[in-house]
């Protein structure tokens, strides 16, 4: 039990003694850091987090993204993390991808798939799963056309894992996914990948909800840092960057149902925003994440004990 200390705000001691922290925040943390400065969040306190201090990717906190996906193979090798930043090595390598049936830059509507690409990309995505509470990051995307890069959240259908969920169940969220061919724009939304009756695409593959494009007309570019938010609860998602809100959704759990998630940062070669090619003047590069922090509340997690 979490108790609210009139002159403290809530006791950290108890969470401390509960175990919550000690297992799930980077010992560099501070653990009494709020989410960032002037976001219209409350009463959260820190319960998970990464701030990629150390000289490789914490393999006890994170599987890799290893997949052959529209134009590139992503590998464990251009995953690593230094100078305080979590990095994902964007290159022009030639892989052979028997199975991938994306065209290749240069091949035309009704040809044979390559079956190999040219670019190799990246990922990671995190042990744990988590759920209600707010997540939040910062990143800097990549200069360059070409690159499709996301801070999100979803099962890890990488892994077998059927006998620890509800496979009626698999919802994504995306605080952010840009296509480099664009740095001033962005776009947020969620989706449901196993509709259940009643949700408002029935039939489907997938519900989409709250989609949001993000479009900056003043000196913002995505290939500097910024702060992506997102609130996640039983019956809304509230998406923010650098601390103001840019869209809130209803996202009831009664009409789609939840399910625990991991994190995932994901940088991969995409045709994606109708880009042709990728840019390889600005090749080899990287997308940058400095932080991933996750908070919930006392009430949350009360909710876990």
């Amino acid at each position: 039990m979490i108790r609210k200390n009139s002159s403290l705000g809530f006791c950290l001691s108890t969470l401390l003694y509960s175990g919550i922290i000690n297992a799930s925040v980077d010992p560099s943390s501070d653990i009494n850091i709020q989410p960032y400065q002037g976001t219209q969040v409350s009463h959260y306190l820190l319960t998970w987090s990464d701030e990629f201090n150390g000289t490789e990717v914490n393999e006890k906190r994170w599987n890799y993204r290893l997949d052959c996906k529209h134009w590139s193979q992503q590998r464990k090798a251009n995953n690593t993390v230094s100078g305080g930043l979590y990095r994902i090595h964007l290159r022009k390598e030639s892989v052979d991808c028997p199975n991938n049936n994306a065209l290749q830059p240069g091949q035309q509507k009704g040809q044979k798939p390559a079956g190999k690409v040219q670019y190799t990309g990246g990922g990671i995505i995190s042990k744990d799963e988590l759920r209600y509470g707010y997540y939040e990051a910062k990143l800097k995307m990549p200069s360059g056309a070409g690159w499709h890069t996301s801070f999100w959240m979803m099962r890890n259908q990488f892994i077998d894992s059927t006998s620890k969920h509800d496979l009626n169940s698999n919802i994504e969220l995306d605080p952010v996914e840009n296509d480099s061919i664009d740095l001033k724009h962005y776009q947020i939304d969620a989706h449901q990948w196993s509709p259940t009756p009643g949700t408002e695409d029935p039939g489907r593959k997938q519900n989409k909800v709250g989609t949001k494009q993000v479009r900056f007309k003043d000196e913002t570019r995505l290939d500097d840092f910024h702060i992506y938010g997102l609130e996640f609860t039983s019956t809304h998602l509230r998406y923010f960057f650098d601390g103001k809100l840019q869209k809130e959704t209803s996202f009831d759990v009664n009409q789609y149902k939840h399910n625990d998630i991991s994190i995932w940062f994901t940088s991969i070669a995409s045709f994606l925003a109708n880009t042709k090619q990728v840019d390889n003047s600005h090749l080899p590069a990287e997308a940058q994440v400095d932080y991933v922090r996750f908070f919930q509340t006392p009430k949350q997690i009360d909710e876990l004990q």
